[in-house]
């Protein structure tokens, strides 16, 4: 930072170097944290998304395909044809 515009300009040499070495400490500190959360949180937003996903399709899989046997022998009146499709 140019000590020209340093809104520290006015305090000792010391103490504005104590200052701004404070600071610097506490901005590293800032993106380190914050660069490993995004290393930790991205493939965690990843694997949810994809587990979600999972569990979209199996159960649009499973809903799609609720018909049974059954279903497919009805008579006219709604009531089952066959009682065993093997002919037991």
């Amino acid at each position: 930072m140019d000590a020209e515009y340093n809104p520290l300009r006015n305090l000792p040499k010391m103490y504005k170097f104590q200052v701004m070495t404070y600071l610097s400490i506490m901005w590293c500190i800032i993106f380190s944290i914050w660069t490993g959360w995004m290393l930790i949180l991205g493939p965690s937003i990843i694997a949810h998304v994809l587990i979600l996903a999972g569990l979209f399709f199996t159960v649009k899989t499973f809903e799609d395909n609720r018909i049974t046997h059954r279903d497919l022998y009805k008579d006219k009146d709604g009531g089952v044809r066959y009682d065993d499709i093997w002919g037991g």
